[in-house]
């Protein structure tokens, strides 16, 4: 069967559809991953063809964009990030189309990009969100806050998506949901984090998290083992691709590793450029990016900033995690983490303090019940079907 997969956004937003892609190509079926040409060498690299689709686009640059705009607001950033999207899904959708030509079928993202093409070209679809709050319901019924924050979100957006229909030929949608599949949606987070709703309809298909495949030709470096063997287990550091490319970035730094002092603890950090580093005693060694899977499990907590991809591998590794949201989806799995026990409370960037990331620290290495209860969710998670093969089997029977 040829597949193609459809994904615009960031390394996190693709990165958990390469996985997918790779359990595909396993399973015997030709895959195309069609994604930002900006992110087609990461795509290249894990052995798969890719697709560029739209204007090249940083997406680091893109969210600091955002966030000067949103005024480090969280739903004025909600917004913004919608209505982006919505115009990178206008300008690719030429790109699409020709991606999905010969197809028999296509796996739709959160975007929606695709789900046009496809239906012109009358080739089976399918969605997959990477977010709970994202999946329909029978009788919806949302407090009135998010009854008028949703539908000004869709006014907002459905405009320029409309559009590219339009031309396409294909129906035009009132809002989010129309765009979603209701053949077939997968939804590839664990169940101990977003219990199956009954509201949900049947052709909702819950999977356990698409991890990365284990880079065969990658070993840790000696110098890094060699930091992590000599003494307490360090802490690690991931903030992602806007952390690292934010204009404030140097302030955010600073902020994290006095907080890192000030706990008393070692530390990991992966991705900083030299602009953020910082001479240290030796309690910090600073990284290059590495497999998460392999990085989380020599460390007793992790500093994220509560993207899909990163949480979904701190809740593997089985340790708490502390959450530093700056858009979107990251503030719901941070507040996630906390409501589950499994890390103290997120702090959002735009209110960030050292005092409070250094007591968040210390809470997430010395709470005992805490990093019982992170434990206890990496080895069930570990212990369950894996979430690519079983994503493989409920495609195969899609069409």
């Amino acid at each position: 069967m040829k597949i193609v997969v459809v994904t615009i956004g960031s390394r996190g937003d693709v990165q958990p559809y390469i996985n997918l892609c790779q359990g595909l190509k396993e399973a015997g079926h030709e895959v195309q991953l069609a994604t930002n040409p900006t992110l087609c060498p990461l795509v290249d690299t894990h052995k798969l063809t890719s697709l560029p689709i739209g204007p090249p686009v940083d997406m680091g640059d893109l969210g600091e964009r955002i966030m000067e705009q949103s005024f480090n607001n969280m739903y004025i950033g909600v917004i913004r990030v919608m209505r982006f999207a919505a115009k990178l899904v206008e300008e690719a959708y030429q790109d699409v189309l020709k991606a999905c030509e010969g197809a028999d079928l296509v796996i739709v993202s959160d975007t929606g990009s695709g789900s046009a093409a496809a239906e012109k070209l009358g080739v089976p679809w399918i969605s997959v969100t990477l977010q709970p709050m994202r999946v329909p319901k029978l009788n919806p019924d949302p407090p009135i806050f998010w009854r008028i924050m949703g539908g000004l979100i869709d006014k907002l957006t459905i405009l320029p998506i409309n559009r590219s229909r339009k031309r396409l030929g294909a129906p035009l949608v009132t809002d989010f949901a129309g765009m979603q599949s209701r053949r077939m949606i997968i939804l590839p987070v664990h169940q101990n984090i977003a219990p199956a709703d009954p509201q949900w309809p049947d052709y909702v298909h819950q999977t356990n998290y698409w991890y990365a495949r284990p880079l065969v030709d990658w070993s840790p470096p000696k110098d890094l083992l060699d930091f992590i063997a000599a003494g307490e287990k360090p802490i690690a550091v991931s903030l992602g691709v806007m952390s690292a490319s934010l204009k404030g970035k140097t302030r955010t730094a600073g902020k994290v590793l006095q907080a890192i002092h000030q706990a008393g603890v070692r530390a990991i950090v992966q991705g900083w450029d030299e602009t953020c580093r910082q001479p240290s005693p030796g309690n910090i060694f600073y990284a290059e990016s590495m497999p998460h899977d392999w990085l989380f499990n020599q460390v007793s907590a992790v500093i994220h900033h509560g993207g899909f991809g990163t949480t979904a591998a701190v809740f593997r590794a089985g340790v708490p995690g502390i959450v530093i949201p700056h858009v979107l989806d990251q503030f719901y799995w941070g507040d996630r983490v906390y409501r589950l026990g499994l890390g103290p409370k997120y702090i959002s960037r735009a209110k960030l303090k050292v005092d409070d990331l250094s007591r968040a620290i210390l809470q997430a290495v010395s709470d005992e019940a805490m990093r019982e209860r992170a434990a206890e969710l990496g080895n069930d998670i570990q212990n369950e079907p894996d979430g690519v093969k079983s994503a493989v089997s409920i495609i195969e029977g899609a069409v």
